[in-house]
């Protein structure tokens, strides 16, 4: 019996234990840090916007600056500047600085490495050695959203711990409409090497329709346009045409109104009382540029022009991607950090660099400089201080100022993953996405904030109309 007793007895002990095991880990109190619903509400931030709807910025000081950028920014082109041809020697330079040959181990999504021969075909399919001069009659329109790629291929590669989230074969991406110097040709003839306005790299050939430059940007300068302001917008499903059936257009970017266009005449089946018509790029049988009449929706969130240059706007803006999932390089049909904030800023008509490293750089804008030696407490003085609009980096991340309260600055950012400090304790704070949160508690671990890693900020829009 008392053997009996001692089995229940330590049963019963076993079974307690694995209760307490199976039990769930208490939630962390995000309120401590001010992580309530209500900040995850665009209104929140707009009511507190020290200058709401004031433009900051009027257009003609936009357009001067961007001209400055595309001129001074290394990263960047300006198209009037571009030469009319470019040598051999150039392009080879161009792209082997992208397309080197990996140092780290890289893994497929099956987690099996990436093996000698595989790499020993990515790089001879650059064939380097038929490289020609370029010309002002290679130049193309990007006619679909393609993926900008490190090497000429659709091979996906990731770090053993990275999972699928980071390819590290994708640079970013470039959307319909969007011009393009086309440098060179791949081996097996798939893809082409192109420069687009901010970035350089492998995209395939059937989605580029390709033109002399004189053409191309014709096209690229055609007034009037609409611009795309919301997230991401689509023309009208058209039977039978999957060219510009239900095509992807992406904030910032603009096409051409035809606007002059008859009531009683119909595009592809369809009347267009409801809809913007709007001239699409599109590539022919023989892979050269026509323009096609397409149908935008009115109900979609577009503009006749770019946004006023106000915090109101940026904030709206930021908004439309919250909660989208994170996209390395544009991956996913999303985008990354640096990416959604180029976008957000590119929807007021406002250029960007593509990556953090030029973003942060960039003497284009007004450049507040963190020297690595600033102790926490002068760093945190310092961010107190920030703007609506303010873009702050830390090594390989941007985030965008929304506002301020008790807790400090506010940020909304497209982050790959992060952690926060509350009440002194380090938790993980899962992300991947777009996300609202305070910028002081933002934390490496437990031992570094997000505070002690700031380079830089860039102040956009200038302090007072």
């Amino acid at each position: 019996m008392r053997f009996a007793l001692f089995s229940l007895y330590g049963a019963l002990l076993l079974a307690c234990a694995a209760s307490v095991e199976a039990q769930p880990t208490r939630e962390p109190d995000w309120a401590r840090i001010g992580l309530t619903p209500v900040k995850q509400e665009a209104g929140y931030w707009l009511h507190q916007a020290p200058y709401g709807e004031t433009a900051l910025m009027p257009p003609q000081a936009i357009t001067d600056r961007n001209a400055r950028l595309l001129k001074s920014e290394p990263s960047m082109v300006s198209w009037p500047e571009w030469p009319d041809t470019l040598g051999v020697e150039d392009i080879r330079k161009r792209i082997q600085a992208l397309s080197k040959r990996p140092k780290a181990p890289l893994f497929n999504n099956d987690n099996d490495p990436v093996t000698e021969a595989e790499i020993e075909d990515w790089l001879a399919n650059l064939d380097i050695a038929n490289i020609r001069p370029s010309s002002d009659e290679r130049f193309g329109m990007v006619v679909i959203r393609t993926p900008l790629r490190r090497f000429p291929t659709s091979e996906r590669a990731f770090d053993k711990d990275g999972g699928i989230d980071i390819d590290r074969l994708q640079e970013s991406a470039l959307f319909p409409g969007t011009p393009v110097a086309v440098l060179h040709e791949s081996r097996d003839r798939k893809w082409l090497f192109v420069q687009s306005e901010n970035y350089a790299g492998w995209v395939q050939t059937e989605h580029i329709a390709l033109a002399p430059r004189a053409e191309v940007l014709a096209y690229a300068g055609k007034n009037p346009r609409r611009w795309i302001t919301g997230a991401r917008e689509r023309t009208v499903h058209v039977p039978g045409v999957p060219d510009i059936s239900e095509l992807g257009l992406e904030m910032g970017t603009s096409f051409p109104v035809l606007e002059n266009w008859p009531l009683s005449r119909p595009v592809h089946g369809q009347g267009v009382l409801g809809s913007w018509v709007i001239e699409l790029p599109a590539r022919n049988g023989s892979g050269l540029l026509h323009t096609v009449p397409a149908l935008l929706p009115r109900a979609a969130d577009t503009s006749a022009a770019a946004l006023p240059a106000s915090q109101a706007n940026l904030i709206r803006q930021g908004f439309k991607f919250l909660g989208e999932r994170y996209g390395w390089g544009h991956d996913y049909h999303a985008r990354d950090c640096s990416g959604f904030v180029s976008e957000v800023y590119r929807s007021l008509g406002i250029l960007l660099p593509r990556n953090t490293g030029d973003q942060q750089r960039s003497l284009a804008f007004e450049r507040i400089v963190f020297d690595p030696e600033l102790a926490r407490d002068q760093r945190i003085e310092r961010l107190k201080k920030l703007r609506v609009g303010d873009l702050v980096f830390i090594p390989g991340h941007v985030m965008m100022v929304i506002g301020s309260d008790r807790y400090g600055p506010w940020v909304i950012h497209d982050s790959n993953r992060t952690g926060v400090i509350i009440d002194g304790a380090f938790t993980d704070l899962p992300s991947n996405g777009v996300i609202v949160t305070p910028l002081l508690p933002l934390a490496f671990s437990g031992e570094r904030l997000y505070t002690d890693a700031v380079t830089a900020v860039q102040r956009i829009l200038p302090a007072k109309p």
